[in-house]
């Protein structure tokens, strides 16, 4: 028995530490912004583009305050005149990459390399389209190591018919969906500064209201 407690316990240990790992830790966290600039949401109603303005924001506010870094993935052929959906943080760090509109997202070597040198497996992709752009970023991004979410109401897709598909080859290669609501969420839970803690506790609230509305439906694909 002496032996065997030791064991139990150890086996226990790495149980925990397996379960909590599923959750989205900030210090292991790192986002990936495809094409998120306003031009897309031009082609959303009035409605539908300021709720997704303001999680766009929201979701910069956070990952600010919980130290998350925030990558951006830019087709060539966008203007770059454009405003951004989100800041680029640490200015004085390359943030934004270009690609090829006829090239994947990943076609830019810098911004694999970037991103790997952060060490932060957990990876979060949001933007525009995603029945093909993010699906695909999202679906290379496993084979480069990185565990792979898709923020599902922060990434539209431009045929609404064709969203299923996207989540089910998501589901063939391991890919997690999840809500913003649950990403601030867990970042909140997983942090051990307090200060930090309460302001993404504000940020989850937020969320959490316009997630009761009905135009979460829509930003969800139930349109």
């Amino acid at each position: 028995l002496q032996d065997f407690a030791p064991t139990v316990y150890l086996s226990m240990a790495a149980m925990i530490e397996e379960i909590m790992s599923v959750l989205a830790i900030p210090e292991n966290s790192q986002l990936l912004l495809v094409n998120p600039v306003p031009s897309y949401l031009n082609q959303l109603d009035d409605e539908l583009a300021g709720q997704m303005l303001e999680q766009f924001l929201r979701l910069s506010s956070a990952a600010d305050q919980a130290r998350v870094p925030r990558y951006f993935a830019v087709s060539q052929d966008i203007d770059k005149r454009e405003a951004w959906l989100s800041i680029p943080c640490e200015k004085n760090k390359p943030r934004v990459f270009h690609f090829g509109h006829d090239r994947p997202v990943w076609s830019n070597a810098d911004l694999i390399r970037a991103m790997l040198q952060e060490d932060r497996e957990q990876l979060f992709i949001c933007g525009f389209w995603l029945d093909d752009v993010v699906a695909a970023a999202a679906l290379e991004a496993q084979s480069l190591g990185f565990n792979t979410h898709v923020i599902v109401d922060l990434s539209l897709s431009f045929n609404p018919q064709t969203r299923q598909t996207s989540f089910d080859r998501f589901s063939q290669f391991g890919i997690v969906p999840i809500a913003l609501q649950n990403l601030l969420y867990e970042w909140m839970v997983k942090t051990e500064d307090d200060g930090c803690r309460k302001d993404l506790e504000t940020f989850w609230k937020e969320q959490k209201r316009l997630d009761r509305t009905p135009i979460c439906d829509r930003l969800n694909g139930s349109d």
